[in-house]
């Protein structure tokens, strides 16, 4: 029973927040996955967490034994050093090498034991073909590629080491193996070495031959060239015709400026008439000093002289005397004119014959300047492709000389190595194969540990997968992340049930110190406090679907708040399943389809149960249009004639998702109670039903988890065995379930 703290503190918490039946979920809007949520998966499966982990783990096991008895792997490991080669032989100290040309060179060397005719070899030997490695595989073909794949050489970092290594189902055989193998590679790495060594040293011999030939052939030519040019005077002359060709350049640019002036003067001349060429006061002085034009001026002037002299003795202007000298005159003067042009058009022409006579002889000693210049420049450039030449030729000496230097070095080097065979071999064995205790396959370690880590991982990965594919609704947890409503209650399954009870609608009545009826005066006590009593006097409890135990809810939560004194009236408000009449005998055939067509009233058709305060009003006939009939004025005018009459009216209606009638009930009453079935509903169905009676604006107080099963680890398990052992002894069962059986045929709870 409820204590009266416990009503108390109900009370404290605000509306939506109750806290469910044996510490179910409190919270309708908590989502995701929390630490407490995976505390219960393991503890709810962990029977399926241990039978999969054992499983799984056993074959870990067991394919490791089997690994270890039939195909074992036991590996033999050689070890080779490789020695950085020396600048030359004559010196012993170990030289220095980069670490990465050294890292370089042990994984070429790696690379060169892995080779397919270096296999090949080994795998030809008859006790390596008398191996069961080598008849495991059909074909010397496929044994080499076996081989090639089984082999594993590698350089050891940070050292000159490679570990050469194979594994196989015999330890003598890998030994054996890989021993040959490195003995056969040093043999074949220290032939190899004095086949190079002399095939180098023969080669030096021939370049130093040829090198010898090119210095004898080029010292001959040198000599010719010194024979045939004074090679001392190649630089004097040189210089002396350098300067030589600076001062023609100097003369071929002066010439070529002036007969571009005189052609620009020329150019000038031919756009201007002839008498329109300026005259100079050279050109008037020689003008001027003309015999013959002299000789006319002076006639002029004295033929002036007369006429002057005549006008003083003559009268007039207009003689005769002054008029004729006058014309005499005028006559010698025209003469002075045209002399005077004739003289200076023949002066002009000239002028202009002189510029191009002089521009005539200007081009021409250019021509020559300019013939000059080029074989001033034809001889420098021989005596610079004769010193060129000769430059070129003492470098070749020089470089031959050198060459021919450094390859006789060389070959006393190699010749030096050839005689010391043992220094020339750098390739050597510091650790032979051994014959191996312990198998590296299986490792037990990593086999049995790993297997452990990975059977856990995937003991877990299916218990949480089967968590999270269920789909259906098992714990309040369930109704409060997927259907995000308060559970108010659960009610316990009747295979954990200790009491005999033919009915569960009738556990209330017929065993009260059951689980089953303590479950409904926790989902009582709950409603109670949940909300204010006037908001929840009218009552319609609803499913998702049939066979949710919503009648059974209704029942039992109406004999328990009878049985607090409250006057109930329960009604059968499914038309097309009614339950109440089978279950309240003495109840009449007309119901509440009766008094809403108006048939009937309310206090005709109630009939007081034998359960104190509790009266029962069944569907009575099944109406044509049932929706349109439970929406009507009728039935709201019913309400509150039952409102008035009783304390608590709880209407038994239909599914919500199935019909309508549920959604249209649910704005008439006060509040909606939500029965779910665990292991039955879906957490899709349960979200539907939710949202189908929000659509509506129905005010849901919440949801009661029916049909709950006591799982090992899981909810209620540990609460059945102590409510029994809190309670009278003569309740005491002798013992509680061992756990989930098959509901036996014929014992389902009502809808």
């Amino acid at each position: 029973m409820t204590t009266i703290s416990e009503a108390h503190e109900m009370m404290r918490r605000p509306e939506g927040a109750l806290a469910p039946w044996y510490g179910g979920p409190a919270a309708p809007e908590e989502a995701g996955i929390t630490f407490a949520d995976i505390t219960r998966v393991l503890k709810e499966r962990r029977m399926l967490l241990l039978v999969t982990f054992v499983s799984l783990y056993a074959l870990v096991v067991a394919a490791t034994l089997a690994v270890w008895k039939w195909v074992p792997a036991y590996p033999a490991t050689g070890l080779l050093q490789l020695q950085p080669p020396a600048e030359t032989a004559f010196q012993p100290t170990e030289p220095l090498v980069a670490p990465s040309i050294m890292s370089l060179l042990l994984q070429t060397e790696a690379q060169r034991i892995k080779r397919p005719d270096v296999l090949q070899e080994v795998l030809g030997l008859p006790e390596i073909k008398a191996t069961s490695f080598y008849k495991w595989y059909d074909t010397f073909e496929e044994a080499v590629e076996g081989l090639a794949d089984e082999l594993r050489v590698s350089p050891i970092p940070d050292t000159q080491l490679i570990m050469v290594s194979l594994a196989c189902r015999d330890r003598d055989e890998a030994v054996l193996i890989v021993r040959t193998l490195v003995e056969r590679y040093v043999q074949r790495y220290m032939q190899e070495n004095e086949l190079r060594s002399r095939t180098s040293l023969e080669e030096l011999k021939n370049t130093r031959d040829a090198v010898r030939k090119e210095l004898t052939d080029k010292q001959n030519e040198l000599a010719r060239f010194r024979a045939q040019t004074d090679v001392g005077a190649l630089e004097a002359e040189s210089m002396m015709l350098a300067q030589a060709i600076s001062d023609q350049i100097y003369l071929v640019n002066m010439y070529d400026a002036r007969a571009t002036e005189l052609q620009a003067q020329l150019n000038v001349i031919r756009g201007i008439e002839p008498t329109d060429l300026p005259i100079t006061p050279e050109d008037r002085v020689i003008v001027e000093a003309d015999p013959l034009l002299r000789l006319y001026r002076q006639q002029v002037e004295a033929l002036d002289i007369q006429i002057e002299a005549t006008l003083k003795t003559v009268a007039g202007e207009n003689s005769r005397t002054v008029r004729m000298l006058r014309s005499q005159r005028e006559g010698y003067q025209r003469l002075e004119q045209a002399r005077r042009e004739e003289l200076l058009d023949d002066l002009r022409e000239r002028r202009v014959q002189a510029l191009r006579e002089e521009l005539t002889r200007v081009r021409a000693v250019q021509a020559r300047a300019q013939e000059q210049l080029e074989e001033m420049e034809a001889r420098q450039a021989d005596l610079d492709r004769n010193r060129v030449r000769y430059e070129t030729m003492v470098k070749d000496e020089e470089r031959l000389l050198k060459s021919l230097e450094l390859i006789e070095e060389k070959v006393l080097e190699l010749q030096h190595m050839a005689a010391a065979a043992p220094r020339a071999s750098r390739l050597t064995i510091v650790q032979r194969p051994k014959r191996a205790v312990w198998p590296s396959r299986p490792n037990f370690v990593l086999y049995l540990g790993g297997g452990l880590v990975l059977s856990l991982a995937g003991a877990l990965g299916l218990v949480f997968l089967r968590e999270m594919t269920d789909k259906q609704v098992r714990t309040p947890i369930d109704v409060a992340r997927h259907g995000h409503l308060s559970v108010l209650g659960c009610v316990p399954s009747l295979e954990d049930e200790e009491v005999e009870l033919e009915q569960i609608e009738l556990a209330t009545r017929q065993a009260p110190h059951s689980l089953v009826a303590e479950a409904f005066r926790q989902v009582r006590a709950t409603l109670i406090f949940s909300a204010p009593r006037e908001s929840q006097r009218v009552l319609l409890v609803t499913s998702p679907g049939p066979g949710n135990g919503k009648t059974t809810s209704a029942v039992n939560l109406a004999v328990t708040l009878a049985q607090a004194n409250e006057r109930v009236l329960l009604v059968d408000a499914n038309f097309r399943r009614p339950a109440l009449a089978r279950l309240f005998p003495g109840t009449r055939a007309e119901g509440l389809s009766n008094v809403l067509i108006g048939q009937a009233r309310l206090q005709d058709v109630v009939v007081e149960t034998d359960v104190p305060n509790l009266w029962v009003m069944t569907s009575g006939p099944m109406p044509p249009t049932p929706a349109e009939l439970l929406g009507s004025q009728y039935m709201r005018e019913l309400i509150e004639q039952a409102r008035g009459q009783y304390d608590r009216v709880i209407f038994d209606g239909p599914p919500v998702l199935l019909v309508s009638d549920a959604l249209v009930m649910a704005t008439l009453v006060d509040a909606v109670l939500l029965v779910a079935r665990a292991a039955e509903n879906t957490k899709g169905a349960l979200r539907r039903a939710r949202e189908q009676l929000q659509k509506v604006n129905a005010r849901i107080l919440g949801a009661v988890l029916n049909g709950v099963r006591a799982r090992p680890g899981g909810y209620y398990r540990e609460q059945y065995r102590e409510f029994y052992e809190y309670g009278a002894e003569e309740t005491i069962p002798p013992e509680l379930p061992a756990g989930p059986a098959e509901q036996p045929p014929g014992t389902g709870q009502a809808d």
